[in-house]
């Protein structure tokens, strides 16, 4: 299987990314279109500002004309974009060659289908197989015409799911684009909105995405809200699926607060039914009681926006995501949009006429620990006695009173741990506990933080 939580990805260039890889993938879509009567359909693709990113487009490009497929060449666009693009009829299939919020070095393809959504597993797996299969012919010669117009396409559907007008007028926003492929996209819609607009790292810069900044670092972005005195700050990731936010003080709110303060705004306005939220394991148990305790019913799912898309299907709810800022709300979108997300906050702010940070009140929640290492290798956890061992007695000693997780990341070669507890003191315990095993295990290879 050579996908992960998140599409394909590895360092630019190399393992599944090296030339003969990306051709091989090529091929493989093309497979999967002609099994999904789309053989030799159009495919639209675009990109965030990675350096490698122009390489890989023109061997993918290759491919799948090599295999009868016309391809739609978006240059520098936000993941979400090509989501609301497919669907409305530009193209049968969309290609996004970007890491999200992965460093510079990294980057990926994800693949996105007719209704604008990602492939489910069994999918992937088939196209797995034939990449498996095939033989690599990789060639980067050929040249790529943008076409014009299609950034404008994409903003213009945005907005026509909010307000005609400046319904932000007067409001004072900060918004980090973390230096990717929301940095003229993101401006313009909130220009457009009629918010007053400061923006940080939004010069495209591949060598430098996501570098000390964007969603990965709210607190670059919190530091400059309160130098100026916005109300609200926006952080965007490479790909702009994803956004996070700090309130008029600088405090970092995550995409559990988002939730809460979406559904609470869908409520009001009649629009969460059934009332029903998917969330997954990631977030804090202390946000389920607050949407529980306010008449809405909690779904966790896996980690991962697909996992949460899918729940929210199966379950029929309106409204899901991820503390990591993902969020969706299928009535307007199949994936995850960080500018729409965030639109969506700032127009609460100005409609309830609260700061940001009256929105998210009230929440209690459960203290929570986080740890992450660098691996070298994903032996499956059941193999890793003393890890498993450890986390056994972590639950028991908890109880209902806590959990913990232990996982890999889908995107890169780490470990995460999480506990969450009802005492700091639990969770600082286990989660030092947790962490010294798997630096133990000789079978995951940690690398030590300094190196």
């Amino acid at each position: 299987m050579i996908f992960g939580t998140d599409g394909v990805r590895d360092i630019g260039g190399e393992g599944l990314l090296s030339p003969d890889s990306v051709d091989r993938l090529g091929q493989a879509i093309a497979g999967h279109m002609s099994r999904n009567g789309s053989a030799g359909g159009r495919v639209l693709i675009a990109r965030d500002t990675r350096t490698s990113g122009p390489g890989i487009e023109k061997i993918l490009t290759n491919a799948l004309r090599r295999e009868g497929c016309s391809t739609i060449h978006a240059g520098v666009l936000p993941t979400p974009a090509v989501s609301l693009l497919v669907p409305d009829g530009v193209a049968d299939l969309g290609l996004v060659i970007s890491a999200s919020h992965n460093p510079p070095e990294f980057n990926g393809i994800k693949i996105l289908d007719g209704s604008g959504s990602k492939l489910d597993i069994s999918q992937e797996e088939a196209i797995s197989r034939d990449h498996e299969r095939h033989a690599g012919q990789p060639n980067a010669s050929l040249e790529i015409e943008m076409e014009e117009g299609l950034g404008d396409r994409y903003l213009e559907k945005l907005m026509d799911s909010f307000p005609a007008g400046e319904f932000l007028q007067g409001l004072s926003v900060v918004l980090d684009c973390a230096r990717g492929a929301a940095c003229h996209w993101g401006p313009e819609a909130f220009q457009r909105a009629g918010a007053e607009v400061t923006v940080v790292h939004g010069e495209p810069d591949g060598e430098r995405i996501n570098v000390g900044c964007g969603s990965l670092h709210p607190e670059v972005l919190g530091e400059e809200v309160k130098r100026i005195g916005a109300a609200v700050g926006i952080a965007l990731d490479g790909d702009a699926d994803r956004a996070l936010f700090c309130d008029e003080s600088g405090t970092h709110v995550d995409g559990d607060d988002v939730i809460v303060i979406w559904a609470r705004a869908m409520l009001e306005e009649g629009l969460l039914d059934p009332p029903i939220v998917a969330l997954t394991v990631m977030s804090n148990v202390g946000v389920e009681e607050y949407l529980n305790r306010h008449g809405v019913s909690v779904v966790r799912t896996a980690v991962g926006d697909r996992a949460v898309a899918a729940a929210l299907k199966e379950s029929g709810g309106m409204l899901g995501g991820e503390p990591s800022g993902h969020i969706i709300c299928p009535a307007e979108a199949a994936t995850g949009d960080g500018i729409r997300t965030a639109l969506a906050v700032a127009r609460r702010v100005v409609q309830s006429g609260r700061p940001l940070s009256n929105l998210y009140s009230g929440i209690e929640r459960f203290p929570q620990e986080q740890k992450t290492l660098k691996i070298q290798e994903r032996p499956p956890l059941v193999q890793l006695s003393l890890l498993s061992a450890t986390m056994d007695q972590a639950q028991q000693a908890l109880g209902s009173e806590g959990r913990i997780l232990v996982r890999y990341s889908g995107t890169e070669p780490l470990l995460r741990i999480l506990v969450e507890a009802r005492s700091q003191s639990d969770a600082e315990l286990w989660i030092e506990r947790l962490e010294r095993s798997a630096q133990a295990e000789e079978a995951l290879g940690v690398i030590p933080a300094s190196a």
